[in-house]
């Protein structure tokens, strides 16, 4: 499904940021973000440049998929927000561009030289105690292939959704080697109740439909500041620290604004506003959300991105597999 958004442009004009190239025309992005981070940026671009900004918002193996059928004729200039994964795994589909402040990037969040990190996504558990029936908050991966939390766990298909596959890769790296992380995604994926939507995930714990729900911070974060009955929490064997990505379209038809588009993402001022939004910002000069736990006490797997691309095609035939068995 595909939906079109035309940004409104705002009252007052800002000033243009030295690292972002004037531009004019238009900008078509395929993106995966949630919609609060559109309604936030672009308008602040297009007010900037005078680039008007035509966004088609779809999963990301949707958009893997447009890009690869559009690939003789590129009808895209940029593809926002996804799993560095589905650029690596990719590289003919996508032109290497470093972003401008690429060189004011925290450790670690340039991991390709194929794309630019726009975030910095961290994967947690929503957890909706109320809908518990009494049993305990879980506070790990392991917990949550425990039978007494069958069907009662929220999370979108690894085949489908790129925060799907970073949690699956996330577990493999948890444990002391991938068969160790195997037997307990089975046990979790027992439990799992199977979406073909991430965005669902945390709406479903929110609403009281499911209990516990596998999800990015951000997407907890907007429910809990929202009033909802849910908490975060981070699982205890450590989790995902990891930049999604935005990349330049091979063959984008319109690649100085797609230029533009990316620089922009990168800026500080857009990294403040992704801090405000609830995810964390690539840049080092640009706090967090301080509603969120501190990144230094985030136990993290020290997610090796290189690695889940390199291995996406065989973890996610084994993930098709294995939903056969226990689902």
């Amino acid at each position: 499904m595909k939906n079109t958004f035309k940004a409104l442009s705002i009252v007052s004009a800002l000033s243009m940021s030295a690292s972002i190239a004037a531009a004019d025309g238009s900008v078509t992005v395929y993106t995966a973000v949630p919609q609060n981070f559109i309604d936030a940026l672009v308008p602040m671009f297009e007010e900037q440049t005078g680039t008007s900004v035509e966004i088609i918002k779809a999963g990301s193996g949707e958009l893997l998929n447009r890009l690869t059928a559009e690939s003789d004729a590129p009808m895209a200039d940029v593809l926002w927000s996804v799993d560095g994964t589905v650029i690596d795994f990719n590289p003919s589909l996508f032109e290497a561009y470093d972003a401008a402040g690429t060189d004011m990037l925290a450790d670690g969040m340039k991991q390709s030289e194929m794309w630019s990190p726009f975030t910095a996504v961290v994967m947690v558990l929503i957890v909706n105690e109320g809908e518990l029936d009494g049993k305990p908050v879980p506070d790990s991966w392991a917990a949550l292939a425990d039978p007494m939390y069958d069907e009662m766990v929220s999370s979108a298909r690894a085949e489908a959704s790129g925060s799907a596959y970073i949690q699956l890769a996330t577990v493999l790296q948890a444990f002391e080697d991938e068969a160790a992380g195997w037997a307990i995604y089975e046990g979790m994926l027992s439990n799992f109740v199977l979406s073909d939507s991430s965005g669902a995930v945390p709406r479903f714990v929110n609403d009281g439909e499911l209990a516990v729900g596998v999800t990015l911070e951000d997407a907890a974060l907007r429910y809990v500041e929202g009033g909802g009955p849910v908490e975060i929490v981070y699982p205890s064997e450590g989790t995902a620290i990891a930049p999604d990505a935005m990349a330049l379209v091979a063959g984008a038809p319109n690649a100085d604004n797609a230029k533009a588009f990316l620089d922009f993402m990168m800026s500080q001022e857009a990294q403040v506003v992704v801090a405000e939004q609830g995810r964390r910002p690539v840049r080092s000069d640009v706090d967090s959300n301080p509603a969120l736990l501190p990144l230094a006490e985030v136990n993290s797997v020290g997610y090796d991105s290189a690695w889940a691309a390199e291995n996406r095609a065989r973890l996610v035939e084994a993930w098709q597999d294995m939903v056969l068995d226990v689902q």
